[in-house]
């Protein structure tokens, strides 16, 4: 009797990393639009940030094109009591069904590195944003650092800075705000501990996984503190063009193309 394996998109993969890229992407986007906005988050996966967000005093829609995170979304947000400020639609980055316009701000955690036209999903990005409404992104960095798990991941590039702020800068954006994050020790934990761990997982079948994630052991949730705690500590180090990842920040100028008008509506 065959089961089904472990792959990236059949079950959420979290951990201390995931919730520390989190954490920095909530951190920017409290400082670039306050409690209240309309935010968009493309590409929101199982919905952790999504529902963080709403927890915070955002209104959330939800873009995803796997239906089954599209669902999990929808109970988390339930669960937890914000099930009037998340809005979940399917879909794909690259063709978004919002109006020209709609949103005060866009998020997209670890999105673009999947998609092959990235620029499209970009100029959509813009496209949905009001006249200076920001977008915060965050991908992988540096090609070099390609390994197994991005295969793994489906990922179709890692961007060095100069790429990613090109591509922003292309779709009418101002890159206000452009850094590494993860030297040195979401780096070390990825070579040490989460690299091993994904070659083993994806031999494993997914049931094994889902119980993980609806029922962590005491000891993984001790292990996962301990690690939150360190990453920390690559604060430090953020000047430096050196980590994991690279968090974007731009903002839509006013003016720039007539076209993403909030009057104008749909552009195809």
């Amino acid at each position: 009797m065959s089961c089904e394996l472990i792959s990236w998109g059949s079950v959420e993969i979290t951990g201390p990393r995931h919730e520390y890229r989190e954490s920095l992407l909530l951190a920017l986007i409290g400082k670039a639009a306050p409690p209240g906005s309309d935010i968009l988050d493309a590409g929101c996966g199982g919905g952790s940030l999504a529902v963080a967000l709403a927890l915070c005093g955002y209104r959330v829609t939800g873009v995803e094109a796997s239906d089954a995170f599209v669902a999990s979304v929808r109970e988390r947000a339930h669960a937890a009591g914000v099930a009037d400020r998340v809005r979940i639609e399917s879909g794909t980055v690259t063709a978004l069904q919002a109006q020209t316009g709609s949103f005060d701000l866009v998020v997209s955690g670890e999105v673009l590195e999947h998609v092959p036209d990235d620029a499209a999903a970009v100029r959509e990005y813009h496209r949905v944003l009001r006249p200076g409404g920001r977008c915060i992104v965050s991908v992988p960095a540096h090609p070099a650092l390609w390994d197994f798990t991005d295969e793994w991941a489906g990922h179709v590039r890692r961007y060095r800075r100069r790429e990613l702020a090109a591509r922003f800068a292309e779709a009418g954006f101002e890159v206000e705000r452009l850094r590494a994050w993860g030297f040195p020790t979401v780096l070390l934990y990825h070579r040490l501990i989460f690299l091993p761990w994904s070659r083993r997982a994806s031999r494993r079948p997914v049931q094994v996984r889902r119980a993980e994630v609806a029922a962590p052991s005491p000891a993984r949730r001790a292990a996962a503190a301990v690690l939150g705690t360190a990453f920390r500590f690559d604060g430090l180090f953020s000047a430096l063009p050196f980590g994991w990842g690279w968090l974007l920040q731009a903002r839509k100028k006013a003016g720039t193309h007539p076209e993403t008008s909030p009057l104008s509506g749909r552009c195809d």
